[in-house]
């Protein structure tokens, strides 16, 4: 329990020093000062802060996937996330325009990819589908949505990212049963 408290400390500390500056910028000195830890509490904790985004987006990921189970769509687990980022678009503008930029949409294809795999096992249920039309069905899902994001940042993320999210998954919703459907014919 302690240790989680305190790598809350840490991630809410890293994120609020996030919003203000570069991820480049975000020092470990300022983290630990920022929550009053030491150096060598945040070093038994993590890395580095590239380990701190790791952590949290693993974490989402693993809420998400556990909601998806439990029978929630993908796109409303994703809400939290989309709303988030709404909500703060400087660290998304930070994290995505950094040197680490990267590795930040890396994680964003990584992340997509699990999550569409897990939506397809549940919308699939029964069917057969061959492992090489799953993955054509979630490579090009999850280039479409590193490409909304590439341009919600590009576009100073003036529109809300959750519902642009909501309708390119209105609109390919339908698409993607149909691909499904054709996989299992082969």
């Amino acid at each position: 329990m302690k240790q989680q408290i305190t790598k809350n400390a840490i991630e809410t500390a890293f994120l609020k020093l996030l919003k203000e500056r570069n991820f480049e910028k975000v020092m470990v000195k300022d983290i630990v000062e920022e929550c009053g830890l030491t150096r060598n509490t945040f070093y038994y904790y993590y890395d580095d802060t590239y380990h701190i985004v790791e952590d949290i987006l693993e974490r989402e990921v693993l809420r998400i996937l556990d909601e998806m189970k439990h029978g929630t769509p993908f796109l409303k687990s994703l809400e939290d996330v989309l709303e988030y980022l709404d909500e703060n678009p400087k660290i998304a503008r930070h994290l995505f325009t950094s040197a680490k930029k990267d590795d930040m949409y890396r994680y964003v294809r990584s992340t997509a990819e699990i999550l569409l795999r897990q939506s397809i096992e549940i919308s699939a249920k029964d069917a057969v589908i061959s492992e090489q039309d799953k993955t054509t069905i979630v490579n090009t899902c999850k280039y479409v949505f590193q490409g909304m994001i590439e341009e919600w940042i590009e576009n100073n993320c003036r529109t809300s990212l959750k519902a642009e999210a909501e309708n390119v998954w209105r609109l390919f919703d339908a698409v993607l049963l149909s691909a499904v459907k054709n996989a299992n014919r082969t």
